[in-house]
């Protein structure tokens, strides 16, 4: 888990938006961006993202690709960002250790088997099974389907 140490920092769907908003601060932030505070929290995916600048091949932005955090009940899919690495660090423990973010966003499945009757008849059941965070934990529901 990372957070925002910068007082305020721009957070972007892709690194060309990114770059764009950090290079023009007085424009307006293109539609994929947004700022947000100290402390904003998220999961880094690739803590060596870097984007080439279009214009000079001699700079780069140094990146930080991740995920927001998922929320108690969370039912959306992951929302993606950049962020520039001198705007966030990596949350740690006492020991020093990187902390791992408690609840990931849900997944939902289906699981089928074949039961024999003592007929010898077989028989198909499913159940739908969602794994989701619940009280800051991951909890795994099984509902029969039939």
């Amino acid at each position: 888990m990372f957070k925002v140490i910068a007082d305020e920092a721009v957070v972007c769907a892709t690194a060309a938006d990114l770059h764009a908003a950090t290079q023009s601060l007085e424009k307006a932030l293109p539609t994929a961006c947004r700022k947000v505070k100290s402390g904003f929290a998220f999961e880094a995916l690739n803590r060596t993202a870097a984007y080439d600048w279009p214009n000079d091949i001699t700079k780069t932005d140094l990146l930080i690709y991740g995920r927001e955090l998922a929320g108690e009940n969370e039912a959306g899919a992951p929302r993606y960002l950049n962020v520039l690495r001198r705007d966030a660090a990596p949350v740690l423990d006492d020991k020093g250790a990187l902390v791992e973010a408690k609840c990931d966003y849900p997944h939902t499945f289906v699981t089928s088997k074949l039961l024999a009757a003592p007929d010898g008849k077989l028989y198909l059941k499913q159940g739908k099974v969602t794994i989701k965070c619940v009280n800051g934990e991951m909890r795994q529901i099984y509902q029969p389907l039939n």
